[in-house]
């Protein structure tokens, strides 16, 4: 048998194609070229989320029917100090399968292959909402009955009264997403996030994370954020333009929902930090003054800089912005709380970002 030494290898030997998606920051298909790359360890893995890699795996038997249903694997593997797969681990993960495959009788079963498997992991209900409809836009298969219900729905009056929007199910909010830059569909995105009720505009905008917005839909949020005193949907907001350019105007918006009398993150501020180191962490580098502002108020919480210790370990472990982060840390310009809680990083060994 020939030796198993990548991914790639092992979907030879059970002899299926395969597509690669990275569901972790953000839902996005992987190329043929960037699997290789990083499959090989020849460039870092290109969507590192929480030190690790969020795979979901499309397997279509080469044998099987055209119109056969794809066997999904979603794998995390963690990744190293320099952005790249864990060989070792990645290694682990290849062996367990292939002692699993090779010790069934009869014929390799690819579907239960990850069965009790440390590295296999099942995706949240909203992620899992989001993934689905990615993929029967990219197959051209048809929405869920929930989309039509959804549909219906935003094209009533929405008057306060109405409790309809309780039935309506998540997977109806993920079709709608990934067709938020449809014109048709776009104006009613926009009803449903002005004029809904809470949970569902809160649902939408979070679904929307994984799309690439156009202008009209950045400008609207640009408009929006501001006039919104619900924490919760300003996170979804950021959350939903995360794969935009942010506008100057945008992001001014955000410095001033940070600022408080004491310069301490609140609650709410520590949730509107996190939108942004989860889904935008590239927005600190575009504004130095929202990655300075964000950790200064994270160094002023009264928590024994739990927040702070933990951020601060993502964002250093996140290429895009570890060299801004450090350059902060190494200025001139901190504040003496902001040195004490720097100081607090290397006497304890923070928590894992939640």
């Amino acid at each position: 048998m020939k030796n198993i030494e990548s991914l790639t290898d092992l979907f030879e030997l059970v002899d299926c194609k395969a597509t690669f998606y990275d569901i972790g920051r953000h839902i996005s298909k992987i190329t043929p070229a960037q699997v290789i790359q990083f499959d090989k360890k020849m460039q870092p893995y290109p969507f590192a989320f929480k030190q690790q890699a969020w795979l979901a795996i499309l397997l279509h038997p080469k044998k099987a029917d055209a119109d056969a249903e794809p066997v999904i694997w979603f794998i995390r593997l963690p990744i190293d100090e320099k952005g790249s797969i864990n060989l070792g681990t990645r290694d682990h993960l290849i062996k367990s399968i292939v002692d699993r495959i090779l010790n069934k009788e009869g014929d390799a079963d690819i579907s239960d292959a990850l069965k009790d498997n440390p590295y296999a992991f099942q995706p949240d209900h909203e992620r899992m909402a989001s993934f689905h409809a990615t993929l029967s836009v990219q197959f051209k298969k048809d929405s869920s009955v929930y989309f039509n219900q959804l549909i219906t729905y935003l094209e009533s009056d929405l008057v306060e009264e109405d409790t309809s929007w309780q039935a309506l199910g998540l997977q109806g909010i993920a079709d709608l997403a990934v067709r938020a830059n449809l014109p048709k569909y776009l104006t009613l995105i926009k009803k449903a996030i002005a004029f809904a009720p809470q949970p569902v505009a809160v649902a939408l905008a979070k679904a929307l994370e994984h799309e690439r917005p156009d202008a009209e839909y950045v400008t609207f949020v640009e408009s929006i954020y501001p006039t919104s005193s619900n924490t919760e949907l300003r996170a979804a907001l950021i959350r939903s333009v995360s794969k935009a350019t942010p506008s100057v105007k945008l992001l001014q918006s955000i410095k001033l929902s940070l600022v408080t009398a004491n310069n301490q993150a609140t609650d709410d501020e520590l949730q509107l930090i996190i939108a942004i180191v989860a889904k935008c962490p590239s927005w600190f580098n575009s504004d130095p003054e929202l990655l300075s502002l964000s950790m200064e108020n994270l160094a002023n919480r009264n928590d024994a800089y739990v927040a702070f210790s933990q951020i601060a370990s993502e964002l250093s472990h996140t290429p895009v912005v570890r060299g801004s982060l450090w350059s902060l840390f190494r200025g001139d310009k901190r504040s003496p709380k902001l040195t004490q809680a720097i100081g607090s990083l290397f006497t304890k060994a923070p928590e894992q970002v939640q």
